[in-house]
């Protein structure tokens, strides 16, 4: 026993794990630190909401580069298995080309209906929207680099860039707000920080570069990658939807304190969500790797279902059968980390529908998890499920809810349905990866 215990702990996948599990732990915190920081700085509810808009319009124009980095990761760990590093550098010279192509487009055209944006969604200054638009070009030129350091299985540089980005952020907030730039600070932090971790992650790959890389041909491979990314785009389009959607609604349908409010469950209830998915992080490129190999990949799946289940099930527990008790802890704890105690309290006004959204969120991750493992195995046909979803979602959202109560129900009913079909699909897959294994 104590030897099988500590051959699990030399492995590749225990290892990978632990560096992208506690990683992504700290990042998580220091991303919601920033989050709380945000809000301890500018406690009023309407520019709370301003501020959760940011980050959630961010997400959802990042669905299509997101959409191409997931194939992209995919590609990067199988080029990687066969030890093709001159396609591999080719490939990212294109993918640097082609995200700020992206990225550009994107952002250019943000920047034109910047003030529509702003009055349609309650924004209270027209420059949030347009510094957003240079976010949103730089967020995507970023993600080369991340899906090449975490598709070469390099998790301690793709930690160390998530860290390095994270504490920028936060350190520049504090340091622009004092200098009296107001809330705009963030979104400075934001611009710099990505700018960082772009120069940072370039050095970090120069050592996997082949010279040799104008002699090879990826046409094969980025012809895969448009084939399969436009799938993983309704997916991932449709996961962010299932999460964001809600919120971009009210934003423009309550008032701005209503709207604040719900961005404060938002970030309450994304707490659970990543604190269960944290975990999670090393497993896509490992599955891959195992089904490149023809390795039994339904082993590592288990190992972590097993932990996201049990992360769930008492996270779920706790928030649904003793909210205030868990805001009491989570607001004291709070208070030891320089944020001001008025606008903790300020919490309290969510304790309501923590319950019912907990079980949203806790749909959510199941549905999240099993994704991460379709994807890993290139199974890209669910996602007409996802455009079925978010069109549904969106109907009952726009003629349904109006409070936050309606529209939590309206996400749950959908998120449900959405679970199952994919739980369908993974028990396909296991029954014909068990006949395959008998043949």
């Amino acid at each position: 026993m104590v030897t099988k215990l500590k051959n699990l702990l030399k492995s590749p996948l225990y290892l990978g794990l632990m560096v992208v599990s506690f990683g992504n732990i700290a990042i998580a915190f220091l991303n919601y630190y920033l989050n709380f920081l945000a809000q301890s700085l500018f406690p009023d509810f309407s520019d709370y909401g301003d501020f959760v808009f940011i980050l959630t319009f961010l997400t959802l124009c990042m669905a299509i580069p997101a959409s191409i980095s997931g194939t992209l990761n995919l590609i990067v760990t199988e080029l990687k298995v066969k030890n093709e590093f001159a396609k591999l550098t080719k490939l990212y010279i294109k993918m640097l080309v082609l995200f700020a192509t992206v990225g550009l487009v994107f952002g250019l055209l943000i920047f034109s209906i910047s003030f529509q944006i702003t009055e349609v969604f309650k924004i209270q200054n027209v420059l949030y929207i347009q510094l957003l638009s240079i976010v949103i070009f730089l967020a995507s030129l970023a993600i080369p680099h991340t899906s090449f350091l975490y598709g070469l299985l390099k998790f301690k540089s793709y930690v160390f860039i998530g860290l390095l980005t994270v504490l920028t952020k936060i350190l520049l907030t504090v340091f622009f707000y004092n200098l009296g730039y107001g809330f705009v600070s963030i979104l400075y932090a934001l611009i710099v920080s990505i700018l960082t971790s772009i120069v940072l992650g370039n050095i970090l790959l120069i050592s996997h570069f082949d010279p040799n890389y104008k002699l090879v041909n990826v046409s094969e491979h980025t012809k895969k990658l448009i084939m399969f990314s436009l799938p993983l785009f309704f997916i991932m389009t449709g996961s962010s939807i299932l999460m964001q959607l809600d919120f971009i609604v009210l934003k423009s349908k309550l008032t701005t304190d209503l709207s604040g409010i719900y961005g404060y469950l938002q970030n309450f209830g994304k707490i659970f969500l990543f604190g269960s998915l944290i975990f999670t992080g090393a497993m896509a490129p490992q599955i891959t790797e195992s089904l490149n190999k023809n390795e039994n990949y339904f082993s590592i799946f288990k190992f972590y279902s097993r932990i996201v289940l049990a992360i769930v099930g008492v996270g779920s527990s706790v928030l649904i059968f003793a909210p205030k008790k868990f805001l009491d802890l989570f607001i004291f704890l709070s208070s030891y980390l320089g944020l001001r105690m008025e606008s903790l309290v300020k919490f309290y006004e969510i304790t309501s529908y923590i319950p019912i959204y907990t079980i949203f969120v806790a749909v959510y991750i199941l549905i999240s998890f099993l994704v991460i493992f379709l994807i890993a195995t290139s199974t890209f046909k669910v996602y007409l499920a996802f455009i079925i979803s978010a069109l549904g979602q969106a109907l009952l959202i726009f003629t349904l809810a109006d409070d936050i109560n309606s529209a939590i129900y309206c996400n749950l009913l959908v998120s449900i349905l959405l679970l199952g079909y994919l739980s369908y699909e993974v028990y396909k897959k296991y029954l014909s990866f068990n006949h395959s294994s008998n043949l």
